[in-house]
């Protein structure tokens, strides 16, 4: 029996970090509030470094998203947690073996404890395997001391997704990867879990229709330091995905959440 239904997914990095990240409590009031619109049947945040924020969220999300994961880790909390319109069976997470230096305080991946959590969902009849991560930062790009580590991490990953979900219907990948599309990281991601990027599923829409997710123009944060050498910003947030032979997938809508309030 043919069956069709409709997902509307959302991956956000929240940049909660308490005492640093300017405002945080107004934004995370903000994406609460958004996300409890009812729009979105699953969402994957990062950076929710608090479970302040996280239970902040949760309270105002409980009817639109009454289900939700935090996947602790590491000295700090691994920052990431995902919510779900439908019940989440079972969760767990996986932290990597390289995360950084511990003596680069500055930096602070190491005692985030990173890795990728995953939550099983059954929605409409059919089985999810949900994933969340946020890779290692590039500090900097023409002299990365951590691409080494971001790679492995996504070679982890990757097959971490591979072996948890021969049995999911639809596998959802949303995450902050910190790495730009035709990196080596991305693709030892997208081809080794065999996965598909939303933004090249997109429809069409335009030549000049284009999707940044991070340090951007319109992003009243960014620091114009940042605009000199990526004007338009950058692409380092995803949503990845893929089906098993049974279900057929088409990607109706893509789009980047515009600013609709000033801080």
């Amino acid at each position: 029996m043919k069956m069709e239904t409709e997902v509307n997914v959302i991956s956000l990095n929240c940049w909660g970090i308490a005492g640093v990240s300017k405002h945080r409590v107004q934004r995370m009031q903000a994406i609460a509030t958004e996300l409890a619109t009812g729009k979105y049947d699953f969402a994957f945040l990062q950076e929710v470094w608090t479970t302040e924020d996280y239970e902040r969220i949760k309270s105002k999300t409980e009817e639109a998203l009454p289900y939700s994961h935090y996947f602790f880790s590491g000295v700090i909390g691994a920052g990431i947690c995902i919510f779900s319109r439908s019940p989440i069976t079972a969760a767990f997470f996986h932290q990597w073996a390289v995360n950084g230096y511990v003596h680069k305080i500055q930096h602070g991946d190491w005692f985030g404890g990173k890795g990728i959590g995953m939550a099983q969902v059954l929605h409409n009849g059919l089985q999810y395997n949900l994933y969340t991560t946020h890779l290692h930062a590039e500090y900097d790009r023409v002299n990365d001391e951590y691409l080494a580590h971001r790679v492995t991490q996504a070679f982890d990953t990757a097959q971490f997704i591979t072996l948890t979900s021969q049995d999911a219907d639809v596998v959802i990948v949303g995450g902050d990867l910190n790495t730009e599309p035709g990196d080596l990281t991305y693709r030892v991601i997208v081809h080794t879990a065999e996965l598909r990027d939303t933004y090249f599923e997109r429809p069409k829409l335009s030549d000049s229709d284009a999707f940044y997710t991070c340090e951007t123009p319109g992003n009243s944060y960014t620091a114009r330091s940042s605009l000199k050498s990526n004007p338009f910003g950058k692409r380092i947030d995803y949503i990845l995905y893929n089906s098993n032979e049974r279900v057929k997938h088409n990607n109706m809508w893509y789009s980047i959440t515009k600013k609709t309030t000033q801080l």
